[in-house]
């Protein structure tokens, strides 16, 4: 084509455009733009470059009046025709600078197919100008030509979406996920746990896609990923014990064999019984931090030991139960002395209030034991009279001086307070008043009438009676005039 012909307003065919690149424009923004172009028509022309040898135009600019235009005369599509401006750029670089002024100026633009348009322009600048094409070089180049100031981190982190699978980039460009949604993709190595964790987040409701909600979806796969890598790590080493003719079983969850198949080798813990040590059946256990347990691999004979140390242990406790009850019934059975009462004091009585009454002070000991030995020593030195006098203290601050609503009216309470004599109303509740009840015949009535303002025996018609102070019956209507005279 000519120079004359290029830069100018022509009618192309539809048929005779065709369109490169990823796009997000979506099947009801198309079917809203043909629904425009039938009210109002085409404003604005397209941009297309000029022909090829084939006489195709390739679009540059407009690909949705385009699409809207094909939906418009999807009926009828035979020789129907779009206003378009024919321009010729330089490059390859200067075509993709335009599509990107042109989706940059759009309210929302998938960070996918930015993405996109940000790797083919740095791949042209790096195959223009080789090494000298850094990233603040296409950081220069997108300011310049859109206006709009990117630093080098962010391009970088666009650069890096490129690298997802082509199934994880369609998502996060038909879904119009953010940038940070393909950061936290990146984190998915393998391919396939990307494009599950992909559709994961696809099927994710729209309430639920924020940064923290991908976030911990995506930590699911990162957790099976990593699990993967020290499976691996745990067989090799496997391998080589095994070459060293050990028998080997690596632990869950990274074990390669079945529940059914593990239950057959049992660890031992603790010390391994000395006819174990050399035996040829002794196994190795490898935990998934790597450390060795040992292992019996004959279940029958694990069982038989396992069994004999279990009823050597329960006879030792028994041993060691009945000479403790033998020790306690001694103490029982001792005449009482200056030591039992000791041991009364420091049993029942609160360790801080009875620091506080001896007088032990804590600040040079180092630890609760150096304090509680002060106190035993302190208890030590008292005498029969004084351990009396504090557990007689003590029981009457449990069973008189508690709060009322914790002890209530105990027979214990009750009985101190007849005992000694004591005032009822400190420690006992209040009992309430009995209820005074009308008479049989009273009750017997209906309405019954009040003795105050009803006539000749007549009730007042009103409800609601009650005796007053000389047993007469009254109705509420009377009590409140007596209470506001």
């Amino acid at each position: 084509m000519s120079k004359q012909q290029v830069d100018v307003m022509t009618e192309i065919p539809l048929d005779k455009i065709i369109w490169t690149g990823p796009t997000d424009i979506t099947e009801k923004q198309i079917q809203n733009m043909g629904a425009s172009l039938l009210t109002n028509e085409l404003v604005e022309p397209i941009v297309v470059c000029p022909a090829d040898k084939k006489g195709m135009h390739r679009g540059v600019v407009g690909r949705l009046r385009y699409e809207g235009m094909k939906y418009r005369w999807r009926n009828e599509p035979q020789d129907k025709t779009i206003l378009a401006r024919i321009h010729e750029y330089p490059g390859e670089a200067e075509i993709i600078t335009a599509q990107l002024v042109e989706n940059l100026h759009r309210r929302e633009v998938p960070a996918m197919q930015k993405a996109l348009l940000y790797r083919q322009l740095y791949d042209l600048l790096h195959a223009k100008h080789g090494e000298k094409a850094t990233l603040q070089t296409l950081a220069t180049q997108i300011e310049e030509a859109t206006g709009n100031k990117e630093s080098v981190k962010t391009i970088q982190h666009y650069l890096s979406l490129t690298t997802l699978t082509p199934e994880a980039q369609q998502v996060l460009t038909s879904e119009k996920l953010p940038l940070r949604a393909g950061l936290e993709l990146l984190r998915v190595e393998d391919p396939k746990r990307q494009v599950k964790a992909a559709k994961d987040i696809k099927n994710l409701p729209k309430n639920d896609r924020t940064v923290q909600d991908i976030k911990w979806r995506v930590e699911t796969y990162i957790t099976d990923q990593q699990r993967d890598k020290q499976r691996a790590r745990l067989k090799k080493k496997a391998e080589e014990l095994r070459k060293a003719g050990k028998i080997v079983v690596i632990e869950s969850p990274y074990s390669d064999m079945s529940y059914k198949d593990r239950e057959k080798f049992h660890v031992f813990y603790g010390d391994v019984p000395a006819k174990c040590r050399e035996c040829l059946k002794l196994g190795v256990q490898l935990s998934g931090n790597f450390q060795q347990k040992a292992m019996c691999t004959d279940p029958k004979c694990y069982e038989e030991t396992t069994h004999r140390e279990v009823r050597a242990e329960t006879r030792k406790q028994q041993a060691a139960e009945k000479q403790l009850n033998d020790e306690r019934a001694k103490v029982y059975s001792m005449e009482i002395d200056i030591r039992h009462w000791h041991l009364m004091v420091v049993g029942l009585m609160d360790h801080w209030e009875l620091r506080k009454i001896l007088h032990v002070t804590d600040r040079g000991s180092v630890n609760y034991f150096e304090a509680d030995k002060a106190l035993w020593v302190a208890v030590t030195q008292l005498g029969v009279k004084q351990c009396q006098q504090l557990l007689l203290q003590h029981a009457v601050e449990e069973v008189l001086t508690e709060p009322q609503d914790y002890q209530g009216d105990s027979p214990a309470k009750a009985w101190a307070v007849t005992e000694f004599n004591l005032t009822p109303s400190l420690f006992l509740k209040e009992k309430p008043k009995p209820k005074k009840e009308l008479k049989k015949e009273d009750s017997q009535q209906e309405n019954p009438p009040c003795t105050q303002c009803a006539k000749d025996g007549v009730s007042c018609g009103r409800e609601h009676f009650y005796r007053n102070d000389e047993g007469k019956l009254v109705c509420d209507q009377t009590v409140k005039k007596e209470v506001k005279g």
